[in-house]
């Protein structure tokens, strides 16, 4: 059996890219042979190295023989062009969840996996747009063209999708309102829960508060420096991947930490590496994530996995599995729950934490979309 799996780019570890390899490791398990269509050629070393096993993939068919930092939107959009192989294919999963090769056989079964609907982030009133799409005029004149060809794209790839799976509640409603005629299923992003552990385990922990995020405007990092004024005894550490478009946004951040006089209390690690991540995880109590209506946050549910407590907003996917009281609308409630959740911190709360993770495990991910896998297989069957 034959499996293509979609997905623009595996070189940039994160939520998405977890869905990609779990999928491809799920369809393994089935006795799939896996063909990857990409734009970027993957890094297989790196990625076993980041995420602690080998990738089985059979094939790979990319676009660009190099790796590309710049123009990573419009790299989506040239998904649209692979033909080769799909018609020998006896499934096609779309992984990163937004444009598709324009011509799949009518035959061939698809899944695709929405992270969240193009249309919804194009408008300024839609409340989900990105900030920085919207305030800047450059970004809006780069964003606008791609918006515009990736939503016809997009909502192409959603109507020929025979199962359409939603990573959060969220934008499972979002997709509803965008496109009432679809249906689709929650299947929450997978955690390798085991990766963490050595970090749960931690008795070292300080009064400090993590916050693992690409340095990147629509991030909200700011909020986490303007918080950190609040919090006077807490420091407050920052990691995540910075690309050279981002570059402008990360010296903005070290120039307001400069401003506010936080040097020694507010640091910045760009490009942290997996053994960096998991000693900051080890010495921190709470994970404080700044994007206001974030799809999902699979780093929210990582460092849950690392045994610390989570402040999160009050809107978006990560609403929907944090307890209400570790929940902010301002940054004066942030700042509030922080202090609380820091002073009480123990054991008991952090077991109970880890409780709401095994629902995110590797291993039930595999489960569930196993099954998906096989429904698409028999709905395309019956249609036949």
């Amino acid at each position: 059996m034959k499996a293509v799996v979609i997905h623009h780019t595996l070189n940039s570890p994160g939520g998405e890219s977890t869905v990609a390899i779990e999928t491809i490791e799920s369809l393994y398990e089935l006795g799939y042979d896996i063909d990857l269509i990409t734009v970027q050629k993957p890094n297989l070393e790196y990625l076993a190295k980041i995420y602690g096993k080998t990738i089985h993939i059979t094939k790979t068919r990319s676009l660009i023989p190099f790796k590309m930092n710049y123009f990573s939107l419009y790299q989506r959009v040239l998904m649209a062009i692979p033909r080769l192989g799909l018609r020998e294919s006896d499934i096609i999963i779309n992984t990163h969840g937004s444009v598709m090769p324009y011509m799949i056989p009518n035959n061939v079964p698809c899944i695709t996996y929405l992270h969240f609907p193009i249309s919804a982030l194009n408008t300024s009133d839609s409340g989900h747009s990105s900030k920085k799409y919207q305030k800047s005029l450059l970004w809006n004149a780069y964003f606008k063209p791609y918006a515009a060809i990736a939503n016809r794209l997009t909502k192409k790839a959603l109507f020929r999708s025979n199962i359409i799976l939603a990573n959060s509640k969220f934008t499972k409603n979002v997709l509803k309102k965008v496109y009432p005629q679809l249906d689709s299923h929650v299947l929450y992003p997978p955690v390798d829960i085991e990766r963490f552990s050595s970090a749960y385990r931690s008795n070292s922990r300080k009064r400090q508060v993590l916050v693992i995020s690409r340095f990147s405007a629509e991030k909200q990092i700011e909020k986490a420096i303007i918080i950190a004024q609040l919090v006077q005894d807490v420091k407050f550490k920052v990691i995540g991947l910075l690309t050279p478009t981002n570059r402008p946004y990360f010296n903005l951040l070290q120039k307001k930490i400069k401003n506010y006089g936080l040097e020694n209390r507010v640091s910045l690690t760009p490009n942290a590496t997996n053994e960096e991540m998991i000693n900051a995880m080890s010495e921190s109590m709470l994970y404080l994530h700044t994007m206001y209506g974030e799809h999902f946050g699979i780093s929210i549910v990582e460092a849950m996995a690392a045994g610390l407590i989570p402040i999160v907003p009050s809107y978006g996917g990560c609403s929907e599995i944090i307890p209400s009281g570790n929940q902010y609308s301002t940054i004066e409630e942030a700042a509030k729950c922080i202090y609380k959740n820091i002073d009480e911190y123990n054991e008991e709360k952090r077991t109970i934490v880890y409780d709401i993770v095994r629902q995110f495990s590797s291993s039930l991910f595999r489960k569930n979309i196993q099954q998906y896998i096989k429904k698409a297989r028999s709905i395309q069957l019956m249609a036949t």
